[in-house]
């Protein structure tokens, strides 16, 4: 009963229905590879990088993805993704079950699942786990039942096995890491007693068959349709690292005070100190497990996206410090209860942080409206000429929906890590924003209204003045210059007058009724200013192009119900509404 508890405590951890944005670019690559029959050498999707040369290193988990993407949708999706990170949890469980090491599979994969969430949405790392997982429980089984020996026939599967996780993923590169960790701590071991006098020759042993297949890997890595040009991206994330890390959360350090990051803490701070008390009783180093943690510590707690490369190497090494009688000693109820205060902590942690994120949607992502999408289509004839700005995060969606009528400005590509911090901090003033615009002479903008509020006075007929808080975006994008021509609760579509034609923009406006500026429009409707009749007929406007698009059925009550308010303020007898 309790393996079963914890195997299904792990299991609704990795089937959250929760996926990258990033999908959709991923998506456009692998449609132009089905298309052409060929990965694509330069950009093709924005305006700003057009011809630009590309490597698309992830081509193959693109097709994949892909594929299941058009034969099942998303639920097929977060299906596959789940399964993949089940097969992950099951390999690296088997590493920690090996030579009699201590079986507790009903803290283990729980633990291990709550480690990895924040990397557990769909994306191409995904393979690159279960790659990395397969690879650790080789090297550990050959280090628990005797050394490698190097043959033709592990060669070609280790040049296989490198090659297809190249084209899948660039984690190849963590195995490369793992291999050349094990050669330095079986040589380490072979050494020791050189060093220490007991033999006069120094020699690496078997071990150095990992440095043979390390080579071979590097050599397989070559094995794709870019060749060596597949490590420049390495070198540009490298170039970039300092503005990843600072505008995007996935490439910052670890954080203490994150809660999706307490099982990671918990795990690096337990596995450290199973090692030193292990040292301290017995005085005994096992090097490969030393050099690993070591290095995927560092590059963890300096990158949390790597996060689940420690967890799949701390927790398996964690079973091999305890070993089968770590519980030897322990009074059977003591035991039994510090297993059920860990597995109460491991529900709750789950009831806090995990369950409550399903919520029946395949797609919880922000960057998605399928409304957006069929405006800008409807309309290309009038927009798709026109240059297009976009945020960050919404560059894949737009680009895999309006190709190839329009191009985006940006997206979550590597070509893109040179305009990340202008395209992050523009929104730190309007006086940023005016600049930016300027620079690259946008006439089409697609912007997410947030919270961000400017206060102005407004003179009323009678003399009194009252305190507004308007949205930020119309002063970055001014009325007199731009017109919103379609919004929702995720996003808006802003163009510039001057670009398009004025008795076409005249029946697509939203002229009062316009993203996060409702309540602002109360007033002036009681004071007369602006017609009851012209504000219902944007209202009902909006509801026939975005009602279809919302699963909740709040959103149209909440419309509704602000429009019914207004007319009701309007029969009072101070009002003066006009019809």
């Amino acid at each position: 009963m309790a393996w079963f508890a914890g195997f299904a405590l792990a299991l609704s951890a990795f089937f959250l229905p929760v996926i990258n944005p990033d999908i959709f670019w991923h998506f456009s690559a692998a449609r132009y590879i089905t298309e052409h029959l060929r990965v694509p050498r330069t950009d093709f999707l924005a305006w700003t990088m057009q011809g630009r040369e590309w490597v698309d290193f992830e081509w193959l988990s693109q097709l994949i993805l892909y594929a299941l993407y058009k034969l099942g949708g998303f639920r097929l999706l977060v299906l596959f993704k789940g399964a993949l990170l089940a097969a992950t949890m099951i390999v690296s469980w088997r590493t920690a079950a090996l030579d009699g090491r201590n079986r507790a599979p009903w803290l283990y994969m729980p633990l291990f699942a709550a480690g990895i969430i924040t990397n557990s949405d769909l994306r191409p790392e995904n393979f690159s786990l279960l790659f990395f997982a397969l690879l650790l429980y080789r090297l550990e089984r050959e280090r628990a039942y005797g050394a490698p020996r190097f043959n033709f026939r592990a060669g070609a599967l280790t040049a296989l096995f490198f090659a297809v996780w190249t084209n899948l993923h660039a984690g190849y590169l963590y195995g490369l890491v793992l291999l050349a960790i094990y050669f330095l701590g079986g040589f380490a071991r072979a050494a020791l007693p050189f060093i220490q006098g007991r033999s006069a020759g120094l020699t690496p042993g078997r071990y150095s068959a990992y440095l043979k297949y390390a080579a071979i890997g590097v050599a397989a890595s070559l094995v794709n349709p870019y060749g060596w040009k597949i490590y420049s991206v390495i070198l540009n994330h490298q170039k970039y690292i300092g503005l990843l890390q600072e505008y995007i959360q996935e490439w910052n350090n670890f954080d203490l005070t994150n809660l999706y990051q307490a099982p990671y803490i918990i795990t690096l701070a337990g596995v450290f100190g199973l090692f030193l008390w292990r040292f301290i009783r017995t005085r005994e180093i096992v090097y490969e497990h030393f050099g690993a943690l070591i290095f995927f510590a560092y590059v963890s707690s300096n990158h949390s996206r790597h996060i689940p490369f420690f967890m799949m190497t701390a927790l398996p090494y964690s079973a091999a410090m305890l070993g089968p009688g770590a519980a030897e000693g322990v009074r059977k109820y003591s035991l039994r209860a510090l297993q059920s205060l860990a597995m109460v902590a491991v529900i709750l942690y789950y009831n806090a942080l995990i369950w409550p994120r399903y919520t029946g949607g395949s797609t919880l992502f922000e960057s998605y409206s399928e409304g957006l999408s069929d405006f800008l289509t409807a309309n290309k004839a009038r927009l798709s000429c026109l240059r297009l700005f976009n945020y960050w995060g919404w560059g894949g969606f737009l680009g895999y929906k309006l190709y190839p009528d329009y191009k985006v400005f940006i997206d979550g590509r590597y070509l893109f890590h040179e305009k990340l911090e202008e395209a992050m901090s523009v929104g730190a003033s309007p006086e940023l924003w005016r600049s930016f615009i300027d620079k690259y002479k946008f006439d089409l903008a697609v912007i997410m209204p947030d919270n961000n509020k400017i206060t102005v006075k407004r003179k009323l007929p009678d003399g009194r003045e009252v305190i507004l808080w308007r949205p930020a975006y119309l002063f970055y994008l001014p009325k007199k210059e731009w017109a919103v021509i379609y919004w929702d609760y995720r996003a808006a579509v802003l163009v510039r007058r001057q670009a398009v034609d004025p008795i076409w923009l005249s029946g697509m406006e939203y002229r009062y009724f316009r993203p996060a500026d409702s309540v602002n429009i109360v007033l002036p409707v009681l004071e007369g200013e602006i017609r009851l009749s012209e504000l219902d007929a944007e209202i009902r406007r909006y509801l026939k192009s975005n009602t279809v698009y919302h699963e909740e059925s709040s959103v149209t009550a909440e419309v509704l119900k602000y429009q019914n308010a207004i007319k009701k303020l309007c029969r009072e007898k101070t009002a003066k509404c006009r019809p």
